[in-house]
């Protein structure tokens, strides 16, 4: 199970390496849209995991 935390605290965990990377990729996590645009996306994928792994449960792989 994926451990729900807030946005500040999710933005906190970036190590500043992957926060260069991403500001050359055009991703500014000090920009408050683009912040939002990352939390989003990291939620929608915990979700997506979360529920991935809850149908491997059911369904015995895994």
């Amino acid at each position: 199970m994926v451990a729900s935390c807030s946005a500040a605290e999710r933005l906190r965990s970036v190590p500043p390496r992957d926060r260069t990377v991403m500001l050359r990729l055009g991703l500014d996590l000090d920009n408050p849209e683009a912040a939002e645009l990352f939390v989003e996306g990291v939620r929608a994928a915990d979700d997506a995991i979360a529920g991935s792994r809850r149908v491997g449960s059911t369904s015995g792989v895994g």
